[in-house]
């Protein structure tokens, strides 16, 4: 029987909500993959692994939440494990500490990164006295770190895991291609956000426990990220440039732009009780399209995919749907991108370019097993090739440029 969208997501408004748990709540151990034996055992603990954001040329960030308030660092490894730089996140003269949530930038030497993350439980904070309890340590986990300026790139794009959270490790080790260099959540990952702990043990738990300290991975928001009571508090805990969920980046021979579509119903509607504009974010956002599409930088790639999660043909005709084409269509049309990739309709479709569209659209399925779909994207000087593959295996749809 197929997939229904719309009595899935009226399911979910049947759920109700979850109550509120404090930052510092308990969580759970994370797998012996990770932690070290004795560590397992202690009180104080890492609610995530570390995973990797925003990798540039010169950096890269590695965030890390712990289930108490402490102080943290980064451990940089040489070939023989011994510590040759150590980092801690500092503003104002002040190592962020007495918290459970670090993101350090780590300056890159070189294509790969070993690194482990330390810390300390901080047990008592006063004016003049600061005391300290469990120690804990990461194992050593090695990055392999792409860059602007090499021949190529590949990406795996997942979208609407809706909380199923083992398809994030199942769908990244169905993926066929030869490496990895970044992972695109290309929105939904959830029902919805109330609290830290929705974040960290639907989400980055799990993706972190899989890849996400090795892979940098690009979250990019979907409607069900917009909503719930946690929803305007979690971006701190990735990293963006510019601190904006819309951006764009040269990572080989591809230009990404990845754009937040927002909302799919009117901002008058009454679940949102007058506290949103995505009407007016999406207007934003297109007059930012229309620089970057221009910028040297894009003219310096061969390839541009735009990364969005609701897609704005081939879907539906609601107000989010047809204000996101309003906007950004015609814009991506005069410059000529090589493809749109994105989710939100549960369905998987694969369009090539026709009267309507100059470009590839290309939807992901889910979220249900046996429907899960992955999109992979390899980039190698002037050849591009991007492929919708479902679960199973079966390829769904996909195109070459460049190539012969």
């Amino acid at each position: 029987m197929s997939f229904n969208r719309r009595n899935f997501l009226k399911g979910l408004g049947l759920m109700g909500l979850s109550a509120s748990i404090p930052a510092h709540a308990k969580q759970e151990n994370l797998s012996s993959s990770f932690l070290d034996s004795a560590d397992q055992a202690q009180s104080f603990d890492f609610a995530t692994a570390p995973y990797l954001q925003n990798l540039t040329d010169r950096e890269v960030s590695i965030c890390c939440i712990f289930n108490k308030p402490c102080i943290a660092w980064v451990e940089v490894l040489d070939n023989n494990k011994a510590i040759v730089e150590t980092i801690y996140q500092v503003e104002d003269g002040m190592r962020n500490a007495n918290t459970d949530l670090f993101k350090f930038r780590v300056k890159r030497n070189g294509p790969s990164l070993t690194y482990r993350v330390a810390a300390k439980e901080i047990t008592r904070f006063e004016a003049y006295k600061i005391e300290y309890g469990q120690a804990i340590k990461s194992k050593e986990i090695t990055a392999n770190l792409a860059s602007s300026n090499q021949d190529s790139v590949h990406a795996l794009i997942l979208n609407d895991i809706h909380e199923n959270r083992n398809s994030y490790g199942v769908l990244y080790k169905k993926s066929g291609l030869p490496k990895k260099d970044l992972v695109f959540l290309n929105g939904d990952s959830f029902h919805y956000v109330n609290n830290q702990k929705d974040l960290t043990d639907k989400l980055l738990k799990p993706v972190s426990a899989e890849f996400a300290g090795q892979t940098p991975m690009v979250m990019v928001r979907g409607n069900h990220e917009t909503r719930g009571a946690f929803a305007r508090s979690y971006k701190p805990y990735f990293e963006y440039p510019e601190g904006k969920f819309y951006h764009a980046f040269k990572m080989g021979p591809v230009y990404w732009v990845v754009l937040d579509s927002g909302e799919d119903k009117p901002d008058s509607h009454e679940v949102y009780a007058g506290a949103v504009d995505y009407d007016g974010y999406r207007l934003e956002q297109k007059a930012w399209l229309e620089g970057v599409l221009k910028s040297k930088e894009r003219k310096s790639a061969r390839h541009t995919i735009v990364v969005t999660h609701i897609p704005f043909h081939h879907s539906d005709e609601w107000h989010g749907t047809k204000h996101n084409k309003e906007c950004f269509h015609e814009v991506l049309q005069r410059n000529k991108v090589d493809a749109v990739i994105s989710g939100h309709t549960h369905r998987h479709g694969f369009h090539e370019p026709n009267n309507e569209h100059s470009y590839y659209v290309i939807i992901g399925g889910g979220p249900k097993e046996g429907e899960r779909t992955f999109i992979d994207v390899s980039a190698e000087g002037k050849m591009l090739e991007v492929s919708l593959v479902k679960e199973t295996g079966e390829v769904l749809g996909t195109f070459g440029k460049g190539k012969g």
